[in-house]
């Protein structure tokens, strides 16, 4: 039975991919491929062969049941000192022995050695019939360990030379096969820029997915929805339209999943909590926030999505959503996530994790942490850039063994040029992270510098008002003493027993006038202090109407109106306040300076001065 039919009929349905551009690889595809490929090895058994001597399927022999044995023990050094006694034994043939140490270096964190004898298998131009399966699983993961590594020209040159080797072999095995060569054919072309020979490749790998028969470990069926997820992740990172179509491939093949009898609960609830996050970050891309929102909050609930790996993956959608903090906080757990997974802090990781998580602290405005990260870019790389070249040199050991001095050292010129071109480029990028946290210490120096002006300009002009008042006082008194019928009325005396102005002598001044002795009134007791003073207030006090105190305000005073001269006085005063108690808090303050509450006084502040309340005080107490 082909599990994959029932998506013929959706699939005619699905619109041709678009144009795609470079993509990032991420380490924990490579390694779900790996393990799902592994797992596939194992289930294989005898069957009729076609073709001459090539199996139908897998066959194993008795040396496969040992190894294998070993294998699933989970004591991968324990596997592979009994494959290589299995080897010498005679037991294992060279390939099978080859294929099952990769699998086991790659286990351990030897990526190097596990690329070295994956490479002495594809070596063998002529395989023998009974090792052609394994020949072709050992290419495979070969081609998984090479994209993941970035050598993407030979990833691209074992696909295409294991491809054409499957062209014409009849087997179930081969639809699996072919699905993840052409996964990795189309990311390493992508990677190339060849983006219209990428597009072919995800298509292929979909028809192969289409043609993959299931059996009773589910294993194929699985690795098939890997295969969608991978294409979707891509095409997800490089904001193209038609990852929405493959997501929803991946969520039928779910759902078909799903309903098997012998399913995988852990494996299946991962799945979809898979689809779930892929969907939120397209429905977020095509700007749906809330059902984006909505997808992401159903991942989250997940078991997965609240691990430690689903928390780190969910962080692709919380940058795209503009959810900064929230990213920031769990990329707070980074480092745990590398050390759990095992991974070094190499080139690959700095692009990956460490830029997303400086992004992260940045744009949430935590300028310190961000500052923290770029540093720690900067301290890695140089190790990460040393680390590589290591690996590179013993790589090309291990070429000069394998396949010939000559050709290989022409080949790793080639491969060369594309590292050097990667290195320089993180070269730059960190020179420039660099460059932009210095960039945001200067701008928080000059910040500080402006605030600095900012306050001496606010004192000046408070200390020229008071020079002001005291020369007009100055000089009132004396055209008093001189001239006192030249001068404005002061303001009147209080009426006993009443509480408010006597009139009698208010009704020949004019509009200035008369403004001048409310000002007076207003400033000497300080009834700008009262919370709930008012127009009427002053009618209290004056016995004037309040279109009299309006017209006043309005005529004889160039139209200012009496709430902003009272803002404008509670202002000064709460300047005048700060700078003479230097540790009164910003509540005292607006209550002291008649402000109903905290907020109206810091908006008001912040309106006239260009800064809040408590910059202010900070900047006026940095320098005492």
């Amino acid at each position: 039975m082909i599990v994959c039919g029932k998506l013929i009929n959706f699939a005619r349905k699905m619109e041709k991919m678009e144009q795609i551009r470079v993509l990032g690889y991420k380490y924990i595809i490579g390694i779900v491929a790996v393990v799902a490929s592994l797992v596939l090895t194992a289930c294989g058994g005898k069957g009729d062969r076609l073709q001459g001597d090539i199996p139908y399927k897998l066959e194993r022999t008795r040396g496969d049941s040992i190894a294998l044995a070993a294998r699933f023990s989970g004591n991968f050094e324990y596997f592979l000192a009994v494959t290589d006694s299995l080897a010498k034994a005679g037991e294992l043939s060279p390939i099978r022995a080859d294929g099952y140490r990769g699998v086991a270096y790659f286990q351990l964190g030897q990526t190097d050695k596990c690329v070295e004898v994956l490479r002495r298998v594809v070596a063998i131009d002529n395989p023998p019939a009974e090792d052609f399966w394994e020949y072709i699983h050992a290419g495979t993961n070969l081609v998984i360990m090479l994209t993941t590594n970035r050598d993407y020209d030979n990833a691209m040159r074992t696909a295409l030379r294991l491809i054409d080797k499957l062209k014409d072999v009849d087997s179930p095995r081969r639809a699996t096969e072919m699905q993840t060569l052409y996964l990795c054919l189309g990311d390493t072309q992508m990677m190339l820029e060849r983006l219209d020979d990428a597009r072919k490749s995800y298509d292929e790998a979909y028809q192969w997915v289409l043609r993959t028969p299931n059996d009773s470990t589910c294993r194929p069926i699985a690795a098939s929805i890997e295969t969608l997820e991978n294409i979707s992740f891509s095409l997800l990172n490089h904001h193209l339209d038609e990852a929405g179509v493959w997501v929803d491939r991946m969520d039928s093949l779910v759902t078909l999943y799903e309903k098997e009898p012998k399913v995988i609960e852990k494996e299946v609830k991962t799945l979809r909590a898979l689809v779930f996050l892929h969907r939120a970050r397209f429905l977020q891309m095509r700007g749906q926030s809330k059902e984006a929102a909505y997808n992401y909050d159903q991942y989250a609930r997940s078991d997965y999505g609240q691990g430690l790996e689903g928390r780190i993956n969910g962080c692709d959608y919380l940058m795209a959503a503009n959810r900064y903090g929230e990213a920031a906080d769990i990329y707070t757990n980074l480092d745990q996530f590398i050390k759990e997974w095992g991974y070094d802090y190499d080139l690959e990781t700095i692009r990956q994790n460490l830029l997303p998580k400086f992004r992260a602290n940045y744009l949430s405005g935590r300028q310190d942490s961000a500052l923290r990260v770029a540093m720690q870019i900067a301290e890695v790389y140089d190790t990460a850039l040393v680390r590589q070249k290591r690996s590179e040199s013993a790589e090309l050991a291990t070429i000069y063994d394998t396949q010939g001095k000559e050709r290989k050292i022409l080949e790793q010129r080639a491969e060369n040029r594309l590292v050097t071109a990667i290195s320089i480029a993180i070269a730059i990028l960190a020179l420039l992270i660099l460059a932009f946290a210095v960039y945001i210490f200067h701008q928080w120096r000059n910040t500080k510098k402006k605030n600095r002006i900012f306050v001496d300009q606010i004192n000046e002009v408070l200390e020229y008002k008071k020079k002001y008042r005291e020369l007009k006082q100055k000089t009132q008194a004396q055209q008093k003493q001189t001239h006192p019928q030249q001068t404005h009325p002061q303001p009147l005396p209080v009426m006993e027993g009443s509480g408010s102005l006597s009139i009698s002598d208010m009704t020949e001044l004019t509009d200035e006038q008369l403004f001048l002795c409310l000002r007076d009134l207003i400033e000497n007791e300080k009834l700008f202090l009262k919370p709930d003073f008012g127009r009427q207030t002053l009618i209290e006090h004056t016995g004037l109407s309040k279109e009299r105190i309006g017209a006043a305000f309005a005529q004889g005073s160039d139209s200012v109106s009496l709430p902003a001269y009272v803002r404008e006085l509670r202002l000064d005063y709460a300047v005048r306040l700060m700078n003479d108690q230097p540790d009164i808090a910003v509540e005292m303050v607006s209550q002291s300076s008649g402000f109903t509450n905290a907020d109206t006084f810091t908006r008001n502040f912040r309106a006239k001065y260009g800064m809040t309340p408590t910059t202010y005080k900070q900047t006026l107490n940095s320098d005492k």
